[in-house]
């Protein structure tokens, strides 16, 4: 075993370090006195450094998540969906795109008609733009993505599931409102939205409208309707067949069963005017208008109603772009303390 100023490596790093370590007894003074002035010229930089420091698994895709006004039709959704599809897919950094409104017959994702989720998968990073970083591709298509009354929400699938099971909010950060009553939860969900909108490093900041959808309500006269021998779930049927539909038969094909529906047509349907004319057989057999038996109206209620811990619950929802989300949180509390 070689002593330690023979060994090649050990005796090249003694060679090295003994120079510095006479350097350093010779002057200890100023090199204790510069030690300290270096880290003194670090303390401003410290209360610059934000609270996170790990930045999220960039999973190559991103989820983009719009939010459109509760009581948006089918066929308007479908429009609107196309045509953000067609628009993120002129970014030249995206690969493919496949957007989707609402939710699957299924009760484990209670997504409204509202809620856009898209996801775009990104070609790699080697065929991007030149100059084009992550930051910068979002803004793009962040810019590229406005559409009337629909904040964007960007985030990664896999993270976005995540965080929407553990918290039920599905941006970084999130506002839950709770109450006894619908109306006030939707008015200061609007109040906190318009206080976040200020705070530096929003994006974008939507309080659901928890009152917002549209209804089409039939109150059915009970001392009309008995007039002309009628029960409420006689006429409630009528308004089923005419509106909703009703299955009459089933259609084999192979190994496959469809059911057969009749309903009005579409015209008819969206009309009140023409529903108040939809006939309604009687005992007697003479039919009777519906308009003679039930009032219809329109009226706006809850698109969706959620809870939590046995509470009414309104989100506020916030996309944050260029901060630490701890600092953000803290600047956000204090807005929304001042201003609603």
């Amino acid at each position: 075993i070689r002593a330690e100023h023979d060994h090649p490596i050990s005796g090249r790093l003694i060679r090295l370090y003994a120079p510095v370590v006479r350097f350093v007894v010779r002057r200890k003074r100023a090199v204790v006195g510069a030690a300290a002035v270096i880290l003194l010229s670090t303390i401003p930089v410290f209360f610059l450094l934000g609270s996170e420091f790990m930045p999220p698994l960039n999973e190559g895709t991103v989820l983009y998540m719009p939010t459109a006004p509760p009581g948006i039709s089918e066929s308007e959704a479908a429009s609107v969906l196309q045509q953000m599809d067609r628009r993120l897919k002129e970014v030249p950094e995206v690969a493919t795109v496949f957007g989707k409104m609402g939710r699957a017959k299924t009760a484990t994702d209670p997504a409204p008609l509202s809620m856009t989720e898209t996801v775009v998968t990104l070609k790699p990073e080697s065929e991007w733009r030149k100059g084009m970083t992550w930051e910068k591709l979002i803004s793009d298509m962040d810019s590229r993505m406005r559409f009337p009354g629909m904040p964007n929400i960007w985030w990664m699938p896999i993270q976005t599931r995540n965080e929407m099971l553990a918290t039920g909010v599905r941006s970084a950060v999130g506002v839950k409102v709770y109450g006894p009553d619908l109306a006030t939860i939707e008015r200061i969900g609007i109040g906190i939205e318009g206080a976040l909108k200020d705070v530096r490093g929003t994006r974008t900041a939507y309080a659901d409208r928890v009152t917002g959808g549209y209804f089409l309500d039939f109150d059915i006269r009970r001392e009309e309707a008995a007039r002309y021998g009628l029960t409420v779930g006689q006429v409630q049927d009528v308004i089923e067949s005419a509106v909703g539909g009703l299955p009459v038969s089933q259609t084999i094909e192979g190994r496959e069963r469809y059911t057969i529906s009749v309903r009005y047509a579409r015209q008819f349907r969206e009309d009140p005017d023409a529903l108040k004319r939809v006939l309604v057989p009687t005992p007697a057999g003479a039919p009777v208008p519906l308009a003679q038996v039930a009032d219809i109206q329109f009226r706006t209620g809850p698109p969706m109603i959620q809870e939590e811990d046995g509470q009414l619950l309104g989100l506020v929802s916030v996309d944050v772009a260029g901060r630490a989300l701890a600092d953000y949180v803290s600047d956000a509390k204090r807005a929304v303390t001042r201003a609603v």
